[in-house]
Formats: C-alpha cells, structure tokens, sequence
C-alpha cells in the first residue's frame, strides 16, 4: 500500500512538470514563428520601398 501510495505521488507530480515543459516548447515554436513573420514581413516592406524608388 506504501509504494501504491509513492507510486502514485510520483505520477501526481510528474503531470506538472510534463505540462511546464509543453508550455516551454509551445511557447519557444511561437516564438521562433512570429520572428520568422517578423523577418518576412520587414523583407517584403523592403522590396517593396526599393521596388518604388527604382525607376
């Protein structure tokens, strides 16, 4: 029953830590993404300020 108990308390436990580290990976690929739209984005108003003032 003691190790039914321990068992099950290390179970408990480790549900947090799994989600903390989901939460860390999501929230590193969003943030790899919005810099990746952010480098797009900023090329894109580039080419398009170069492509107005070439004649």
């Amino acid at each position: 029953m003691i190790l039914a108990f321990a068992i099950s308390a290390v179970s408990v436990q480790a549900g947090p830590v799994h989600t903390a580290k989901n939460v860390a990976k999501s929230t590193a690929n969003t943030a790899k993404n919005v810099a990746h739209s952010t480098v797009k984005g900023t090329r894109r108003a580039v080419h398009t300020v170069v492509d107005i003032f070439t004649p």
